[in-house]
């Protein structure tokens, strides 16, 4: 029941602040060092007190680096008019793109490590990475930095920097002025300073001051700052319902002390004429202690009444006494029959999922889906929110690193869930392929996504070719195609045709 009253105030420089948790660069704002418009400490822990905050942000997680990384190229490789040495460059760097991206970090991959910034930057507006150079001054390594020990500092004096452009095909270095900015972390008292990605200037990491003879071991490294939004610092874009998110936890705590204090009086017991006795009062007070708690919620009670006398001022064994009545009056209606507010929880996990653009299937309530439904939402959630998300975060690397490797045709790309039916796909190509219309090499990828293997093309021209039909239906130059190949191929060849076969067959009994 911790940060009950917690709340996230904007962060003021005069000394005075007001916020919830301690900010460690309080006395450093103003002069060098801008604040946030927000507590950071808060807007990072404020996930572990709502109830759908945390499911938007692993939708988000998943579903942007969740499929991983890879190399495509920047051009068709396989077009005809692609030389054969370009071919060959093309394929050198894709190693390398390929060795970049499994050794970004050594103890954890890189889709880990960018969903640790996607967290934060979806919980804060704000994810960072350090980004470390090898010895020959290129980009190698990439480092995870928690959110709320980061701060903005101001812009420095424009600095010359050599860009890479394309002019006619051709990539060429253009130089041209830009701004950096400055970054600085704190822990436990001790700031560091960091410098803006692409900055090749040297600078001291204790004080952020530019200086040529700074040792190499102080030397400050480059940060990568991903935010939501073009300003300073960036603004999580469920900043707007900041208040719901504080009111549904407010129902969910009333919800809570509810059943655990256990005020259940289902029944009010009303005494006529009568008194109890001591130690009825005594148990009736126990009763009631003893109601805290859903153990006891349900407890019966006997009380002892003794009636009073008709006359106070005559009392004796033989006086007589007045007719007791008790009278049990029914509380019921009074009582709490479930939760409280249920529908105002309910509509803050709608705007909630609202501010993200998220359906219901990706936060784990899919009741309401069926397969055309949930398929449409998928597909529309993707092509809305989650590509877009994922071409923002790519392009940001490819601009920031390739650069620095030396790389043109190849590109870093963050790969996204397949939504094709192979089924579906095999249909809509049938009237094709009955038209003589489809070559097999055309059909290679698509036959090994459907089999789970990687199939190369087959080299010889024949197989860029349509396959012609005879009258009855059948590939006439199939059999001419099989006779061609090593006995080896052959046997491959045999053995799809059995897969799609089986597969066919499988579907048909299906």
């Amino acid at each position: 029941m911790s940060k009950v009253g917690a709340k996230v105030i904007k962060s003021t420089v005069s000394g005075s602040s007001k916020q919830i948790y301690e900010d460690e660069f309080e006395n450093l704002y103003g002069s060098d060092i801008i604040a946030p418009p927000y507590n950071l400490n808060e807007l990072k822990n404020i996930a572990e007190h709502s109830t759908i905050l945390q499911q938007c942000i692993d939708a988000y997680r998943t579903n942007i680096v969740g499929f991983g990384f890879s190399p495509t190229y920047t051009f068709d490789f396989n077009a005809k008019d692609v030389s054969p040495e370009k071919e060959k460059e093309a394929e050198a760097e894709w190693v390398r793109l390929e060795e970049f991206i499994r050794y970004q970090h050594f103890d954890e991959s890189s889709e880990t490590i960018y969903g640790y910034m996607i967290e934060d930057r979806e919980k804060t507006g704000n994810g960072w990475l350090e980004a470390l150079r090898d010895g020959r001054n290129r980009p190698a390594e990439i480092n995870y930095m928690d959110t709320r020990h980061m701060r903005v500092c101001t812009k420095t004096v424009p600095d010359k920097v050599e860009v890479v452009i394309t002019e006619g095909g051709v990539p060429t270095k253009v130089t041209r002025w830009r701004t950096f900015r400055r970054y600085a972390q704190m822990i436990n008292g001790k700031t560091v300073y960091f410098k803006e990605f692409g900055d090749m200037r040297v600078m001291d990491s204790r004080t952020g001051k530019f200086d040529e003879n700074t040792p190499e071991h102080l030397r400050a490294t480059e940060v990568i700052h991903f935010k939501i939004g073009s300003g300073t610092y960036g603004i999580p874009r469920w900043i707007g319902h900041l208040l719901s998110t504080y009111g549904a936890r407010k129902a969910e705590e009333l919800n809570y002390l509810y059943f655990k204090n256990g005020r259940h009086i289902p029944a009010a017991i009303l005494v006529e004429n009568g008194q109890l006795t001591d130690e009825a009062y005594a148990n009736l007070q126990d009763y009631m202690n003893d109601l805290q708690g859903s153990d006891n919620a349900h407890k019966f009670l006997l009380l002892e009444v003794d009636g009073v006398t008709e006359d106070e001022n005559f009392k004796s064994e033989g006086d007589k006494k007045s007719n007791v009545k008790v009278e049990i009056k029914s509380l019921a209606e009074m009582v709490q029959k479930d939760a409280l507010f249920l529908e105002y929880d309910a509509t803050h996990r709608s705007k909630f999922r609202s501010s993200f653009r998220l359906p219901p299937l990706y936060t784990g309530e899919a009741d309401e889906y069926n397969k055309a439904t949930a398929d449409t939402a998928r597909k529309i959630t993707e092509e809305q929110v989650f590509q877009p998300e994922r071409n923002g975060i790519s392009g940001k690397m490819n601009t920031l690193f390739l650069p620095g490797l030396e790389i043109t045709l190849t590109r870093i790309k963050l790969n996204g869930p397949d939504f094709r039916d192979p089924l579906d796909i095999a249909k809509v190509l049938g009237p094709f392929v009955n038209a003589s219309a489809v070559a097999p090499n055309d059909l290679r990828d698509t036959l090994g996504n459907i089999l789970g293997k990687t199939l190369e093309e087959f080299p010889d021209e024949i197989y860029n070719q349509p396959m012609s039909r005879n009258s009855h239906g059948s590939s006439s130059n199939l059999l001419p195609m099989l006779k061609s190949r090593e006995p080896s191929q052959q046997s491959e060849l045999i053995s799809i045709l059995k897969d799609l076969r089986d597969m066919m067959e499988d579907r048909n009994h299906g």
